[in-house]
């Protein structure tokens, strides 16, 4: 039977929605006014910085981010004590040490999670959002991308590996759900790739997730006007400069950088602050945001579904 300890229940119920959501689902804020904010997937969600959030169209509400997981995920309770323990361990209790104040602080170190023997239920997940099986493939077999379990739930791994091909950041995705967030311990800097076939290709498309650097890969694929891996596909994991920077300090032979941010105010506007900055710095910087929908993502599936098209396979 799986089971919390007291110290890990605790814990759990110290974490309130807000800081939750700050923490693996920021994209979902929207603020509302001085003290409220609402969310992208529920509009009729109302999370207010005094700690209370309240699902209106639901008729639930907390103070907690235990309450969101179990009202509003759906979430049993061991799961969602489990998950915010991980992104706020269990203090342990205090013990004096010799010379505390020469103590240097340790930063929690990268752990990946740990692969499940089998793909299977990712694969339909994202074969499912559209993304082409040859893409699939290649990053599963690179090892980029893998199915783990965790709390009974089938989750998506997507890796950012250093420039010696070391996993330092690993964001995760449900598959049965909307949870998403990064693991404990990720360095923002190494984004989610998939490499070009040549290595001195000098171009570079970057999203803002990994399932959109997918689509965008399967959608090149798709239109077989180029090889789908004619390019470079990075994924910064939100909207940061870190992981365009430690990219281009490790591919000085890019001089071509498509922007294929989100088509949301987020997106547009931290793509006017990209293709202003790579522009002084030289680059040839084209604004691809997608044609249709919010991201590359919602693109593919509509193509898929409207066009006359043989499936990508």
């Amino acid at each position: 039977m799986r089971r919390v300890s007291k110290a890990q229940i605790q814990n759990a119920r110290q974490i309130g929605v807000l800081d939750y959501f700050r923490i693996c689902k920021p994209h979902e804020l929207i603020k509302v006014s001085a003290h409220d904010f609402r969310t992208r997937t529920h509009s009729s969600l109302v999370i207010s910085d005094n700690g209370l959030f309240h699902w209106y169209r639901a008729g639930v509400g907390g103070n907690n981010a235990i309450d969101y997981l179990l009202k509003v995920e759906n979430m049993d309770f061991v799961s969602a004590v489990r998950l915010l323990n991980e992104l706020q361990p269990v203090r342990a209790s205090f013990q004096p040490v010799p010379h505390p104040m020469n103590t240097p602080s340790i930063q929690k170190s990268f752990e990946p999670p740990v692969p499940d023997r089998s793909n299977e239920t990712i694969q339909a997940y994202l074969y499912r959002r559209g993304i082409s099986g040859k893409v699939f493939r290649f990053c599963r077999n690179a090892g980029t991308v893998y199915q783990t379990t965790r709390g009974g739930y089938k989750n998506c791994v997507f890796l950012g590996l250093d420039f010696q091909g070391t996993p330092r950041s690993a964001f995760t995705r449900s598959c049965q759900g909307t949870w998403r967030g990064d693991i404990a311990g990720s360095q923002k800097k190494y984004g989610f790739l998939i490499p070009a076939d040549d290595e001195d290709c000098s171009t570079v498309a970057i999203f803002e997730a990994p399932i959109d650097a997918m689509s965008g890969a399967s959608l090149t694929q798709y239109q077989r006007e180029k090889p789908w891996r004619s390019q470079f596909y990075l994924a910064m994991g939100g909207l940061n400069h870190q992981s365009v920077d430690y990219f281009l300090e490790n591919h000085p032979q890019i001089r071509t950088i498509n922007l294929c941010l989100d088509n949301d105010a987020p997106g547009r506007n931290f793509t006017k602050q990209l293709l202003e900055s790579l522009s002084t710095r030289g680059y040839i910087v084209i604004d691809s945001p997608p044609s249709i929908g919010k991201d590359y993502n919602e693109q593919l599936i509509y193509q898929k579904q409207h066009l006359n098209s043989s499936p990508i396979r």
